[in-house]
Formats: structure tokens, C-alpha cells, sequence
């Protein structure tokens, strides 16, 4: 049962501060064997956005532990690649998740789906549970339904975009408040972040930093309620975001193109990214040359496509890809209420779709990072747990000590 929670003025939270760090000192000199790692994930919140507004928890875990000047994701920098990467340690083309929706040739469509089955590589709460650790996962992609045969210890499903933050601490609690021989030693979880507010209003409107602040109060709790427990000894935490935020002004019809020109095709579109599978093999160089009448678009064949986008998919890539950058979007529709900020672009030509990192508690000292890779986080979980990296594992271990 989960302990029961306080709700603190702010001249004690400042006094909490104080004893929080005088704790953390005390146990930095202690190093459990039986480490729990935390993992949350604020959907699409900015490098910079810490910079722009005062905050609690972010300020917090930026003095006492380990932050990074900015988390690189991998390309689509969108949901549901960006997490399934820090899951796997390996880039879209392995695991397979090209996009938040996308077309395979044998499978069909995906969107949006629950089924784990479309993940082409281990996910780490996998590994995990494979070695008899439990974990557990509240909304984090593609951990709803078993892979391939392996279940989580503890899971929420299905997805329910209605749930608060608040709910979610109070299971996070619940969670570490179990018996050692029940509790998981990995968490993660999906937090709404800015996101759903920068899409509708723009990257650094007022309401964004409202949003923010919100969200700081919740993750501020959190590190409230596991200083009380006094178990910052055996708990990291990491704070993560999938992606981060532009304005967007100009919108590209792909259809309306093709239509035009009388190329018959299956679009499979993210903001950023098209995936175009022709009908007909023979329209490959009337579709190359049809789009790339447009200044604001960079068209390839699937064969001679730049090895670093890391989107080559036997099955996902379509026969023509086109990709475009701030402050352009690509639609298949036209939308009375388009969007004012977007995600997707290539983070290595646009900063903005860079995002946080930070990490605090056991085996992380005060120190500052330069910029970290999402395909990072899946081995800096195992190596805190004292977990062997698997050496199909793209990305390193952060050094947080």
C-alpha cells in the first residue's frame, strides 16, 4: 500500500530541498546492488525550454544531479520512434517504428498500435524480465502487449490520453512501495508534457510554459515522496522528452502533387518524412522529378537514401522518400486548423527538435553533460542496474558519475 502523501507549503519545500540534498550526500556513498531506475518521459519538451521559465523539480534535479545541454533523437523525431530508440538502444531502421503511423508491405498499416509485435528488436523491460528482474511501464510505446512471448511484470493498458500525471505518480508510488520480492526495478512512463499545447498554439507560446510549470509540480512531487521514503540510496531517476518543438507555416500536399501529375501511389506521411510506395515501378523517375519541382522538398530512391537518416526498412521504406524541413510540413489533406508547432524534422539541421535529459539519485553525481543520444538511454538503464549491454546496442553509457 502506498504511503501516505503530504502536500507541502513552499517555505517547506525549501527547507525539504535541504534535507533532500543532505540525504542524497549521505547515500551517494552508498551503492545497492538492488538499484531501481525510474524513467519519465515529458513528451515533447524543448532543450531550451528549461532556460525560458522558473521551475521546481527541473531546477532541482539540474543542481543536485547529472543534465545534459540537450537529448539528440533519432530521425523521424516524432512519439513513437523516438521511444521505442531509448527502449532498444538501436535507430528506426532496426526496430522498425519509421513513424507514428506507417505502411509495411507484408503487414499493412500501423498507427498508433498497442501491439509490441511490430518492434523489431528487444525492448529493455524484455531483457529484463528475461533475467527474472521485474519492470514495469505506464503508457511508454510499445509496452502494452507482450514481446514475443515476454511479459511485463506490471503494465497499464490500454492507452487513455485522459489520464493525469497525478494518477500516474500515485502508481509510480504504489510501485516502489511494494515488497523487494515484488517490486520492479525498472519503471517507465509517458508523461503528456508540452506537447499537445505546442502543436495547437506554437513552440514557445505563454500557455507552453503554463503547461510546463504543471507538469514540473507532479515530477516535483515525485522526488518529494522518494526523499521522504529516504531511498534515494537504491532510486535513479531519469528525465527524458521524445522530441522537441518548431512553428510550422507551410504546408506541402504530396496527393495533390502526385495527382497532378497522374502518379498513382500509397502515401504513408509524417510531418517531415514521406514514405511513397508506387503502383507502378516505371513512375520511379516522374515521381522523383515531380516532386522535386517544388524548392521546399528533397526527394530520394529507396536505394539512395542517406545511409545516416537510419529509415532504410526492408518492408517499411516506400519506393520514393521525401523529406522537408522548418518551417515547411508535409500533408496528404488539406486542414482548416493546421497546426502552428511540429516535431519530425532531422535533428542534425534543426536544434529545435532536440530535448532534455537529466538524471539524479543513486550512482549520479553533480555534474554537467554535453549533448547525449536517445539510442543512450537503453544502456545507461542496464549499466545502472549492473546489466550486460547487448553489443547489437548502438548507443553508449552516459557517464553520470
Amino acid at each position: 500500500m502506498a504511503t501516505e502523501r503530504f502536500l507541502f507549503p513552499h517555505h517547506q519545500k525549501i527547507k525539504l530541498k535541504k534535507l533532500c540534498f543532505l540525504l542524497f550526500l549521505f547515500s551517494s556513498f552508498i551503492h545497492s546492488d538492488e538499484n531501481i531506475v525510474i524513467v519519465i518521459s515529458l513528451d515533447g519538451i524543448r532543450y531550451d525550454y528549461l532556460e525560458r521559465t522558473e521551475t521546481d523539480a527541473f531546477s532541482y534535479l539540474r543542481k543536485g544531479g547529472a543534465s545534459a545541454s540537450s537529448l539528440v533523437p533519432v530521425y523521424q523525431s516524432s512519439t513513437f520512434p523516438t521511444h521505442v530508440t531509448m527502449a532498444t538502444g538501436v535507430t528506426p531502421d532496426l526496430h522498425g517504428i519509421l513513424h507514428n503511423s506507417f505502411y509495411d508491405k507484408e503487414r499493412g498499416s500501423f498507427s498508433y498500435s498497442p501491439d509490441a509485435s511490430w518492434i523489431q528488436f528487444e525492448p529493455v523491460w524484455s531483457i529484463l524480465e528475461n533475467q527474472n528482474i521485474k519492470t514495469a511501464t505506464y503508457f511508454w510505446v510499445g509496452s502494452e502487449t507482450d514481446w514475443r512471448g515476454t511479459s511485463i511484470s506490471y503494465s497499464k493498458a490500454p492507452f487513455n490520453g485522459r489520464i493525469g500525471e497525478k494518477e500516474k505518480l500515485d502508481q509510480i508510488l504504489e510501485w516502489l512501495d511494494m515488497e523487494i520480492d515484488l517490486r520492479p526495478r525498472l519503471i517507465m512512463s509517458w508523461w503528456h508534457g508540452t506537447d499537445s499545447v505546442a502543436h495547437q498554439k506554437g513552440a514557445t507560446h505563454p500557455d507552453v510554459f503554463k503547461q510546463l510549470n504543471k507538469q514540473d509540480k507532479i515530477l516535483f512531487q515525485l522526488i518529494e515522496e522518494i526523499s521522504l521514503r529516504n531511498i534515494w540510496n537504491k532510486v535513479t531517476l531519469l528525465v527524458v522528452s521524445d522530441h522537441g518543438m518548431s512553428d510550422v507555416s507551410n504546408f506541402i500536399n504530396l496527393k495533390e502533387i502526385l495527382k497532378l501529375n497522374s502518379i498513382k501511389a500509397r502515401i504513408s506521411t509524417g510531418p517531415a518524412v514521406a514514405h511513397i510506395f508506387l503502383e507502378n515501378k516505371e513512375d520511379l523517375k516522374k515521381t522523383i522529378s515531380s516532386l522535386r519541382e517544388n524548392q521546399h522538398l528533397s526527394v530520394w530512391s529507396k536505394e539512395n537514401l542517406p545511409k545516416e537518416f537510419n529509415m532504410f526498412n526492408e518492408t517499411r521504406t516506400g519506393d520514393v522518400i521525401v523529406t522537408t524541413s522548418i518551417p515547411n510540413m508535409l500533408v496528404t489533406r488539406n486542414n482548416s486548423n493546421p497546426p502552428i508547432g511540429m516535431h519530425g524534422y532531422n535533428p542534425r539541421d534543426n536544434k529545435q527538435m532536440h530535448s532534455i535529459f537529466l538524471a539524479y539519485g543513486n550512482k549520479v553525481a553533480n555534474k554537467r553533460l554535453q549533448k547525449v543520444h536517445q539510442l543512450d538511454i537503453a544502456p545507461t538503464i542496464l549499466d545502472l542496474l549492473n546489466l550486460d549491454v547487448p553489443k547489437y546496442m548502438q548507443g553508449r553509457i552516459i557517464e553520470l558519475q
